[in-house]
Formats: C-alpha cells, structure tokens, sequence
C-alpha cells in the first residue's frame, strides 16, 4: 500500500491565473506604496522626522561640520565642542569611498525613511522568492519583517543608522542563501559581499553582532546537512566563498571598523579604566542589562498593549521606561504556529531556535543562568546594552516560520490525507491566548509597576513633608493608582487582547475555509496579506507620531538655535580667550553628560554620545561631581572651563574663586577666576603607575592643585622645577593641529587642557618626536627641555589613512568581482544557445 501524500490540484481563480510576473508587479507595488500610507505626512505632507538623537548627532558634530565648511571640505579627525574633546568619527564619520549606499542615501532626502523602508521590503521580499515561496506569500513576509513595531520607533526617535542597518538584513541572508544553495556561484559570491558591505556600512554593530547568530548557526546548520548528505566537499568550497564574500565586504569597510575597533578599547564599551576586576573590559553587567524585557513582557509580541504600551503612566513593565513594544503581530504568531507543527522542511527548527535563544537573550537580568554566563564569557557580548534589542531577531525569525506556516497550508491543502483536525493545535494555542487575556486579564495581570507604590509614597511624603510611612499617604497612593492608572491600563489590556482574538479567529476562518475548498488559494492569500497588513500597520500607525514631526522645511541648525537660551547667548559672547582658544563651560542649566544641545553653542566638558572615552567616564564618576559643593573645582580649573551654567544658586561666589556674572530667572552663570589656560607649566610631578592611584591624588580630600602639581602615569622620569620665567603661547589651535610656542630657563613639565587619547595624537619639540604622558587622569603632558621651542601636536591616526585606502582597494575588488559575475553570466547564456 502507497503510504506517500496524495497531492491534488487546488480551485482556481482570478488571482491564482495571473503570470507570475504580475503576482511579483502587484506585489512589489503593494510593498512600495505600504511606506506611503504608515508616512503619509511626510510624502504628501510636507514633513520630516527630526527626532532628538537628530538633534544631538547636529549639535554635537558642531565643530566638526563648521571645520568641514571652512576648510573646503577637508574633515577633522578631532572633535573639539564635547566631553573636553574626542575622536570626530565617533559622532561624524568620514567619506568613505562611494557606493550603492551612497545613491540611496541621496534619493532618500528628505523623504527619509522612505527610502530605505523600500530597501528592507525589497529585500525581505527577494529573500523569500529566492526560497521558492509565492509572491503574495513573499510579501506576507516582507510586511511582517518590514513593519514590527520597532522600527518607527526606532525612527522616531532618530535611530537612523540602526534602522539602515537592518535594512540590508533580509539581503544579507538572501545573499547567504544563493552562496548555499545556487550552481552560480560567482554570482553568488558578488551579491553576498555586496549585501553584507552595504550592511556594515550602515554602520550599526550592535545590530550586525546580533544577526551573526543567525547567520552563524545557519551555517551549522547547513554544515550538518552537508555532513549528512556527504557533500563535505562541495560545502567546503560554498563555505570558502562565504567566507571571502565576508572578508572582502570587511576590506570595504575596513575605514569605519578600524577607527571604531582602535576607539573601542579606551571607550565605555571596553570598560571602566579603574575596574579591576574579572568583568573588566566590558560594559558593567547592571549597565548592560538595564532595559532587560520582562518575562511576561514577552507577550506583547502579539498583544501589544497588554503592559501598557509606550511610556508615560500607562505602561507597567519592569522597564524604567520604553517607547513601546516590539510586536511580531497576532497573524505571524498563528502562522508561525502552523508553521513549526506542520512545515515538513527542517529548516524550519533553525529559525525557530534561534528566534527563541534570541527571545532568551532579551530577558536580560531576569534570566541571569544564561545571559551572565554569556556576558562574562561570549565575545563582545558585554559590549552592548538594551537586551529587549535582541527581539528584533526574533521578530525577524518568527516572522520566517510564518512564512513556512503559509506554505505548509498550501502542502496540507494538497494532501487528501491532511484534515482541519491537524491543525487543531497551533489554531487553539493561539486562539486559546486571546480567549484566556480577553476575559480573564484582570485576574492574570498586576497592572502595578513594580516598586511603583513605593515611589508614589516617596513623592506624596516629600510634598507633604512627612514621613512616607504615613497611612494617610500610602492610601492617598494607594487609590490613585487604583482609580487613576490601573483602568486605562487594564482597558488598554483588554482592548487589544480582543482585537488579537478577533484577527486570530478572522484567519482562522480563512484558513478552515481554505482546507475545506470554500476559499480558493488566491483568495486565501490576498485575504492573509491584506489581514496581516491591516495588523501591523494599525499597531504601527500608534508610533508614527505626526505631532513629533517638523516642516520640511526647517533644518535641524534652526530647531536647535530655537533651544537656545539667555545663557548661552552671554557664554558665546565671552567664551574666547584672546590667546587663540576658546574656553570650556560645565552647562548644568541642562543634564551635561547627556544633552549635546550646548555643544552647539560653544565648548562643553558634557554633551552626549553612546560611547565616551573611559578615563574621561571614569574622571566624571569618581572626581568632577564631588567635593564641598558636589563639584571638585580644581578639575574644572584644569579642564579650561571658565562659565559655569546652572537653573539654581550654587555654593560657588565671592572668595570660592567665581563670581556670578549673569543672573536671569533662574538661569545663572558663574566665572571661574581661576581658570588654568590652554597650557601651563607647573612647578612638580608625581608619577604613579595605575589609573586608582591618579584619582587617589586628585579627590578634593588629597588638596590636589593642578596648577602647581601634575600627576603623571608613567615609569620614566620626569623632570619639573619651579621657573617664574617659563612662558607658553598658542599659536595655532583646531580640530587637527595644535602649536605651542615655550620658553624656560629650565627643564620643565607642559600640561595641556586636552584629553589623552594614545591611538594617533603625536607631538613633536622643535620637529623631533616627543612623548604625550597621561597627565592628571584625563589630560596630556610634555617634558619640554630648556630654552625656546615650538611643539606641534597633530591626530592622525593609521586607522584613518590606511584604513581608507584598504577600503578603496576592497570596492574594487567587489565591483571586479560583479563584472565577472556579469561576464561569465553572459557567456554561459551564449553557450547555452
């Protein structure tokens, strides 16, 4: 007896009968024209997204922008206007050598995100077909991928590279794919190293790092097929091409991840300078973990308003905060359901494994048996923060197995030996999940943010000025949260949990109408597309928030000016020095290590970035903000800030060495009298030989004076003496280029208010090299002999040059590469006929 399926043709219709090169031209017009409705207002509109990372990127790349338009084009390797002054390509990268990325870019415009929301539908979409899958089952998917929740938000919010960044994600594996699997392997090769250039490119680790996992175990994963079938051979020579394709596209980006790799190691990523311990070289795990997704959190992968969606007081997660859930959609989850208990191919296991070790992964702190082992012992896994990122993997592999789930049905629907019975189980899980929180979410859920009560106590008795064990105030807390915050929060919860229900239960009906023959297959699939658009752009539309636009416009230059305020206008009109430098400023008026805003406006020791040099992390942890007035006045001396900024009178005055200079509501300036210049020499030196014993010598209990001590980190011997004769000029300061002119009767030491940074900064006395010493923690410091000499001081790191022209040499390469794929295409096509 034939035991095997008895397949069948299915009952056609108008869609069904059309050629494939219409199913894939409505396809595509329906993923192009998707963008256009969820941002209407910016294609019809008139308006654009200049979210507030926007705004800081502008603001803090000031100076290297102004460098760029007064030096006809030329970039600064060295940023001057932030954090006392850092590497430039930290906040502005560069040119790199043009590319496919480079067009995309500049069709983009102001229509961002448009432009790349087509690259990522696109290639979701090429991704699929590539697999065999149909059009419109292609283009479930390429919405799916395409419209989580994530990305507006993310975009929104400004996250610009991180979204182009997983824009080329789906080509990336559809490059992995043909490299596999398709006898055209020079093709193959070319398309792969494109895809994964242009993905780095983009120039988002984080993202790249968590799809490597991916990518890794599908090589396993083909790897043991390969093993199985007994074509080791082969595989080794595909693997050989996978792996060129990825040093090659690495060569063509070599630029950005030279430069980022070297500033890396001295950067918050690699680690407090002072920690010693066996964590060290990292981010710290609590840091790293701050914003782990909550076990039950999960569930708003497809019922998105069941912790209270975005922040404010609806939202009730473990989170301190969140601009919303990451939503896989309540028609992927039953798709992906039916496609893990019923796909036939095992392919389907890879992507289910690894959206679930990913899932695993975003728990973060809440599931510390796996991700501290990892942190402390998988590469770079310490490097990044926010764990609920890593969903964007599992959205993205879910979203595949829903696709496989659309292609089992049409398998069961074939088979006359597959029922509606077996699909009894994943229909009744998902159904099951919607029936169980539609009705029964009040008595699941808290609604009560933890350690939220305590935190209300806390206010109401601070207002009231009592204590916050008053019973009075515990109730007066207790009934707000009850009446005020627990019914929207509840409503929101239910709400949804209803609308998943109902679209789970409207696709289930299509597909019982499906595997009975009542709705025929191109029906079937425009009915599942058109829900599970309607799905994700519904929830989506939530986070494209018009009133968070501008006009287009407007320039971000012109928002930020519109930020500025009274004491900014004063410090601008005081802060040159007349020796060929500007002065700093501490800004207090605003959160100075995490606003870049004043960074625009003149120089700062604050500002903000993802990643600031460590020593310099560490100096503002453990020496600036202490002392008797919470600030350590002798490292603001050294750092060359002259104003200080603040909303509130500070214990600064008369006789402390600052006087208020500018008073205006509450917005204030205070003026250092004692501010050190740009360079000094000072009468001693202590060497030490560990970064904690610098800091040691440099708290306020230690009576630490920059301006007659420094505090080297070093083995040498250093030379300093007291000379009443010794003189320091600048004569040429920017971003690339400092030059001092000295003058002493003695050997002495030079201190400059500049940051240590090792990897390109070089000096040189008189032409000859001298070496820059680690000086009081953060700065640098030069042993300058007796007599008269001029020092120069230049940033170029190799990283830079030879970074750029290995990156040249690898698009060449790349694009040789594509013309013989081209070529050889060519002539097998000639053979051919």
């Amino acid at each position: 007896m034939n035991s095997k399926p008895q397949p069948h043709a299915l009952k056609e219709d108008f869609i069904s009968r059309l050629s494939e090169n219409k199913k894939h031209g409505i396809a595509l017009i329906l993923l192009f024209l998707l963008p256009l409705v969820l941002y209407s207002a910016i294609f019809f509109g008139g308006k654009q997204f200049l979210g507030n990372d926007v705004l800081q990127y502008r603001a803090g790349a000031e100076s290297i922008i102004n460098y760029i338009e007064t030096h006809e084009g030329e970039h600064p390797n060295w940023a001057t206007n932030m954090f006392s002054g850092m590497p430039s390509y930290v906040l502005h990268n560069p040119p790199s050598p043009p590319s496919i990325d480079t067009f995309f870019k500049w069709i983009g415009g102001n229509a961002h995100p448009l432009a790349f929301f087509w690259i990522l539908l696109s290639g979701a979409y090429c991704f699929f077909i590539i697999q065999g899958v149909r059009p419109f089952s292609a283009a479930l998917g390429a919405v799916l991928i395409g419209f989580t929740t994530y990305l507006p938000i993310i975009i929104e919010a400004g996250h610009y590279s991180k979204f182009m960044a997983f824009s080329f994600i789906p080509w990336m594996f559809a490059g992995y794919y043909l490299v596999s699997r398709s006898s055209k392997k020079m093709a193959a090769f070319f398309i792969f190293a494109l895809a994964i250039m242009l993905q780095l490119r983009a120039n988002h680790p984080q993202i790249t790092y968590y799809f490597l996992y991916l990518l890794g175990f599908w090589w396993i994963y083909d790897s043991w097929i390969a093993y199985k079938r007994e074509e080791i051979n082969d595989w080794l020579q595909r693997t050989g091409i996978a792996f060129g394709a990825g040093i090659l596209a690495i060569i063509c980006s070599i630029d950005l991840y030279w430069r980022l790799y070297e500033y890396a190691r001295y950067s918050t990523r690699g680690g407090s300078t002072l920690d010693t311990s066996s964590q060290a070289g990292g981010l710290s795990l609590e840091y790293a973990f701050s914003w782990s997704q909550g076990i039950g959190e999960l569930l708003t992968l497809v019922i998105p308003g069941l912790y209270g969606g975005s922040s404010g007081e609806a939202y009730w997660g473990p989170k301190s905060f969140t601009s919303g859930p990451h939503y896989l959609g309540g028609i992927a989850f039953l798709l992906a359901l039916i496609g893990l208990f019923r796909y036939r191919k095992k392919i389907k296991y890879l992507f289910f494994g690894v959206g679930s070790l990913t899932t695993l992964f975003s728990l973060g702190y809440h599931f510390p048996l796996l991700n501290e082992f990892l942190f402390n012992h998988m590469p770079y896994f310490n490097k990044f923060r926010t764990p609920e990122m890593w969903l964007v993997v599992s959205v993205f592999c879910f979203s595949v197995l829903a696709v496989y789930g659309v292609e089992s049905l049409f398998d069961m629907a074939r088979d006359k030996t597959s029922s509606i019975s077996d699909l009894l189980l994943p229909l009744g899980v998902a159904a099951g999940l919607g029936i169980i929180f539609a009705f029964g979410s009040n008595a699941l859920l808290s609604f009560e943010k933890p350690g939220e009560v305590n935190q209300y106590t806390r206010q109401v008795a601070q207002q009231n000025n009592v204590s916050p064990d008053n019973p009075q105030v515990r109730r007066q807390v207790s009934n707000f949260i009850n009446t005020r915050l627990k019914p929207e929060r509840k409503e929101m919860a239910r709400s949804d949990s209803i609308r998943y229900l109902v679209l789970v239960l409207l696709a289930g009906g299509l597909i019982f109408g499906f595997m009975k023959k009542k709705v025929s297959p191109g029906y079937f699939l425009a009915g599942l597309l058109l829900l599970a658009t309607y799905d994700m752009l519904s929830v989506d539309s939530r986070y494209v928030n018009e009133d968070q636009m501008t006009a287009d416009r407007l320039e971000a230059e012109q928002l930020i000016r519109q930020q500025q305020q009274p004491v900014d206008k004063f410090v601008m009109q005081h802060i040159n020095s007349n020796k060929g430098y500007p002065y700093r400023v501490f800004p207090l008026m605003r959160n100075p290590f995490n606003n870049a805003i004043p960074a625009y406006f003149y120089p700062t020791i604050g500002g903000y970035t993802g990643a600031k040099l460590a020593h310099y992390q560490d100096m503002v942890d453990h020496l600036l903000m202490d002392g008797p007035a919470n600030i350590n006045e002798p490292i603001l001396d050294m750092l060359n800030v002259k104003y200080v900024t603040a909303r509130q009178a500070l214990p600064l005055g008369d006789g402390n060495g600052y006087t208020e200079v500018f008073s205006q509501g509450e917005q204030r300036v205070y003026r250092n009298d004692d501010v050190l210049p740009k360079a000094f020499f000072v009468n001693s030196v202590t060497t030490v030989s560990a970064p904690q014993q610098a800091v040691d010598l440099m708290e306020p209990a230690a009576d630490f004076n920059p301006a007659d001590r420094a505090i080297v980190e070093t083995d040498e011997t250093i030379t300093a003496s007291t000379d009443t004769t010794a003189r320091v000029s600048v004569t040429s300061y920017d971003a690339k280029t400092i030059e001092l002119e000295t003058s002493s009767a003695d050997d002495g030491f030079l201190v400059l208010s500049e940051i240590y940074y090792p990897a390109g900064w070089e000096a040189t006395i008189d032409s000859e090299p001298a070496t820059i010493f680690k000086t009081n923690f953060v700065l640098r410091g030069l042993q300058v002999p007796a007599g008269e000499h001029t020092i120069h001081m230049t940033f170029e790191p190799a990283s830079n040059i030879w970074g750029l022209r290995l990156a040249w040499t690898g698009h060449i390469l790349l694009w040789v590469a594509g013309i013989g794929a081209v070529g050889l295409w060519y002539r097998r096509s000639d053979i051919a006929s």
